[in-house]
């Protein structure tokens, strides 16, 4: 059997070129997660101050809006806590991706109905840990999400990025 080199050549390059093209759509996804948890962990340690919103001192909802502001997430805009949940995308609690949302959420009673009502807000940043700005701490500082706000149940959310 003859082998054309020249057509042998120019598989084995191709083949080469192929396994080293980047898999599209995973790694923007990485990326998008990388870029919110090291935006987040850029705030640890500033002050927090209820309502506050600036490089010297920050709260909750103002932490996530600048967070997902500067790594470019769609559709956002400043919301207090209760609205932030309402306008973001669930994600089940058993496969939360560093860079979600993570809301603390009570039972409330209002003219004879239960409901939940978000009461605190924080960036996941994987394996059980979370960036938070804690009146606990008084400053943004890292927290297991299993070791504090016991009252509550924690709830995942996403914003798309651009």
């Amino acid at each position: 059997m003859k082998i054309n080199k020249q057509k042998l050549t120019t598989t084995v390059l191709l083949a080469i070129f192929i396994a080293f093209i980047p898999l599209g759509a995973a790694a923007p996804i990485e990326d998008s997660e990388n870029a919110t948890v090291e935006a987040a962990k850029g705030w640890l340690g500033v002050e927090f101050v209820h309502g506050a919103n600036n490089t010297s001192a920050i709260d909750c909802s103002h932490l996530v809006y600048q967070v997902y502001s500067q790594v470019g997430a769609k559709d956002i805009f400043f919301q207090k806590v209760p609205e932030m949940k309402n306008n973001t995308n669930y994600v089940n609690t058993t496969s939360p991706a560093p860079g979600d949302v993570i809301f603390w959420q009570k039972d409330v009673s209002q003219n004879g109905k239960m409901y939940w009502l978000a009461t605190h807000v924080g960036i996941y940043i994987g394996n059980n840990q979370f960036i938070d700005p804690s009146f606990d701490t008084e400053n943004v500082t890292t927290e297991n999400i299993t070791g504090v706000y016991k009252e509550g149940m924690p709830y995942f959310a996403r914003w798309s990025h651009s």
